[in-house]
């Protein structure tokens, strides 16, 4: 079980670090685009056609991506009125459950962004460079299963460190 454990924590930080590196590129590769798209057309007045449809997709990968790793760190958005009247048990447990909720959001939405993933795929249609726009938008139920798990799993974990009573 410890073998298990380890190369799970091992799996963990692998996944991690690759998405803090895919986020780095992309912020690059977006950046770069948007760069050279803004010089070609102050230089000899013509945009690159493909440049603009593929920032915007680089927006959402980014997004979601950033999204996770915000997750991951509980450092994402929240509202937060509650904490100064409750005491920290109390704390945990509210905001378990509000987690949990968000889970559930999430989990609930996987299966809406595979279905317009696959409405995409059977349309065939290509975002640019021959990518094709599914390919483009993969990212989104695959992120939502990400953040669903992460928000399921500091949920329990929350509730969990509550004593009874």
């Amino acid at each position: 079980m410890i073998f298990g454990s380890f190369s799970l924590k091992m799996l963990g930080s692998f996944y991690e670090r690759l998405e803090e590196i895919l986020l780095v590129f992309l912020v690059v590769l977006m950046v770069s685009l948007g760069f050279l798209q803004i010089l070609f057309r102050n230089l000899i007045s013509i945009g690159i056609v493909w440049v603009d449809p593929l920032v915007r997709h680089l927006v959402l990968w980014i997004a979601l991506l950033g999204a996770s790793i915000a997750t991951r760190e509980n450092r994402h958005i929240s509202i937060d009125i509650l904490s100064g009247y409750l005491s920290p048990a109390h704390q945990r447990r509210v905001q378990g459950g509000l987690q949990l909720f968000s889970a559930l959001i999430c989990l609930l939405l996987v299966h809406p962004a595979i279905r317009f993933l696959r409405d995409d795929y059977q349309a065939g249609k290509i975002l640019a460079l021959g990518i094709p726009m599914w390919l483009s938008q993969a990212i989104m139920p695959a992120m939502l299963l990400v953040l669903g798990v992460r928000f399921l799993l500091q949920g329990f974990r929350n509730i969990s460190s509550v004593s009874p009573g």
